[in-house]
Parts: C-alpha cells; sequence; structure tokens
C-alpha cells in the first residue's frame, strides 16, 4: 500500500504551483507562494527563500499592475512555476496572472530573459524535454516556447492565445516532437515542434483540468483529467475511450447538497511509471490524492490518508532515493511525498 513518508510545511504563504530538479543526485523542489520563490529540499526538510530581481522598470511595472512593487512582494510573485538545471544551476521560471513571463538564475535572483511588458499577464506555465533539451513553455495572451539553455535567443511565438490553457505536456507522437495543449474552453490542441504549426485540434469529453502523454502497448496516447474522471485519447485519430467515472464505487463522487456544480473536481495530474506501469496521479479540489493505473483503466491506490485541508495545486512524479514517489502540494501550504512502490 502506498505510505506517507514525508511532510512539510512551507514557511509562508501557499504553494501555489512547482517543479522538481535533481542537483548532484538530490531531489529539490521549486516553489511559488505568490510573493516569491523557495526550495524545498526533502532529504533534509530543509526551506530556502528566494528573492526575485524584478525583470522591467520601477514605471513599466506600475502601467501594467497599477502600482509599484513593494517590499511585501519579496520579488516577482509566482503562481506558475517551471524549472531546469543548465551548467550545474538551477533556472526557475514563472509569472501570474497580472505579469508577464520572466526567467531567473535562483541563486542569485538575477533575471535571464522575460517577455515584453506588453504581453500581459501569465497563467500556465511548464518545463518540457523536446530532442532531450529542456524549455519552458509559458501561455498567456501569448503563447511562448523559452529555450532554457539559450537566454539571448529569441522566444518561440506558438500560434493562438493561449490564456485559458488548463495543462501542457511534451513528447513524440509518430516520430516528431510534439507539445500537447490542454485549454478548459477548446479541448486538445497538438503542435509540431519542427514545423512550428498545429497538427491537430480535438474535442474533449470533459472539460480540461490537466494533460499527460502515456504509452500504452507501443502506441502514445493523450490522458485528459476533469471533472473526476480521466479519459484517454488516441492523437492519431481524435477517438475517446474511458469516457465515464472508473471505479465510482471505490472512491466517493458524490457531492454535497451545498456544492456548486463541478466543485471537489480533479485539479491537477501527472503521469508517469511505477514500476514498468503507467500511471497517472490525479489531486482534487477537496484535498484527495489518486493513482490511476493507464493500462487496466481503473483507479489502483487512494484516495491517500491522510491528505490536504484544502484544493491540491499540484502533484509531480518522481524519483527519490531509488523510490518512484509522488510530491503533492495543496492549498493547506503542505508539501506531501507518497510512496508509489507497489512491493
Amino acid at each position: 500500500m502506498t505510505s506517507l513518508v514525508l511532510s512539510s510545511k512551507i514557511p509562508s504563504g501557499v504553494i501555489d504551483d512547482f517543479d522538481l530538479v535533481t542537483v548532484e543526485g538530490r531531489l529539490l523542489l521549486c516553489a511559488g507562494d505568490g510573493s516569491g520563490a523557495y526550495t524545498w529540499e526533502p532529504s533534509a526538510d530543509r526551506w530556502t527563500e528566494y528573492r526575485l530581481d524584478l525583470p522591467y522598470r520601477p514605471a513599466d511595472f506600475r502601467e501594467m499592475v497599477g502600482h509599484l512593487p513593494t517590499e511585501a512582494d519579496h520579488g516577482y510573485r509566482l503562481y506558475s512555476v517551471c524549472a531546469a538545471v543548465v551548467d550545474g544551476r538551477i533556472v526557475v521560471g514563472g509569472a501570474n496572472y497580472e505579469e508577464p513571463f520572466a526567467q531567473w538564475d535562483l541563486a542569485g535572483g538575477t533575471v535571464r530573459a522575460h517577455a515584453r511588458p506588453d504581453d500581459g499577464g501569465t497563467g500556465r506555465t511548464t518545463t518540457v524535454w523536446l530532442n532531450g533539451r529542456p524549455f519552458f513553455i509559458s501561455c498567456g495572451a501569448r503563447t511562448y516556447l523559452w529555450d532554457v539553455e539559450r537566454p539571448d535567443a529569441e522566444p518561440v511565438l506558438l500560434p493562438g492565445c493561449r490564456d485559458t490553457v488548463a495543462g501542457i505536456a511534451a513528447g513524440t507522437l509518430n516520430g516528431r516532437p510534439s507539445v500537447v495543449f490542454g485549454d478548459e474552453d477548446a479541448g486538445v490542441v497538438l503542435w509540431d515542434v519542427d514545423t512550428r504549426s498545429v497538427l491537430k485540434e480535438f474535442t474533449c469529453p470533459v472539460p480540461v483540468q490537466d494533460v499527460g502523454l502515456a504509452t500504452l502497448d507501443g502506441h502514445t496516447w493523450m490522458v485528459v483529467a476533469g471533472e473526476n474522471r480521466l479519459v484517454l485519447g488516441d492523437p492519431d485519430t481524435g477517438a475517446w475511450e474511458w469516457e465515464g467515472p472508473v471505479d465510482e464505487d471505490s472512491i466517493e463522487f458524490e457531492e454535497s447538497e451545498e456544492a456548486e456544480e463541478g466543485e471537489n473536481s480533479t485539479s491537477c495530474m501527472d503521469v508517469g511509471v511505477v514500476g514498468g506501469r503507467p500511471v497517472a496521479v490525479t489531486g482534487s479540489e477537496d484535498g484527495r490524492v489518486c493513482v490511476w493505473s493507464l493500462d487496466e483503466r481503473r483507479l489502483i491506490q487512494g484516495p491517500f490518508t491522510p491528505g490536504h485541508g484544502g484544493e491540491v495545486n499540484a502533484v509531480r512524479i518522481a524519483d527519490l532515493d531509488g523510490r518512484t514517489v509522488a510530491v503533492s502540494a495543496g492549498q493547506d501550504q503542505q508539501v506531501l511525498v507518497w510512496d508509489l512502490e507497489l512491493s
């Protein structure tokens, strides 16, 4: 059975989003709490706060958000976070709904690259690996692909407005590096990296909260989390399967009479492999963390207890000391680490 192996509370604020990096064999969590950046080292349960330089002149900042930055901001606010390691140093990227995307050398807080002030606020950001190299994707009124290793390079402008993107995944589809965007309003979009063009667009049977890619029986599938369910989509045909709640009797889907429509639904997801088995780990608005077997199309673990005392804002699958774990962060300011190994 899955067990809780670590828990920790961020010293201040709420972890709105996080990413994971490995430095000299050590797993580190890079988080944003709405006022700055933190790292957490699980092996030592150590939190470190970082102040990030503003990428814009004060006058430009005031024009963007209506006020000057204050000391209480502790630097740039990160509601969405992406991170990678370049030449042994952590590079963190992110932004919030008022301010454009930027990226920093985390140790010094110095700006490496940033979007234009008139690009407006940023919603979803993520780290993707394409042809073995790290890139950041930032979504807003304009969507960009940033080459993390080349901060002086102009970012690639992706077609279309993606300010309602709820999830991003990247991988290889039919031998070509591709990016999948899940949009709460518009379904799923496949983008070809080499040709810099939209390959296909699909209407999804559920409102998209997050997306992933998984290989099942030698074929790559799109994985979409939304409402209280997962669905699998074939990127070649656009056909969807597993359209209803799975193992509904094994997880409480009932909503109270006071609950609003869609409340307690899935809020985040990550896709990975545990013991050779492709899985998805989901977090929900009511604090549940669950593991789903994508091969078997069923819930296999969870809800984990004790769970989060509020919405799960982000979840990631990672390797910690040779074990596959799920790391989740919630509105309750807690980071929980779960051992996913079944043996």
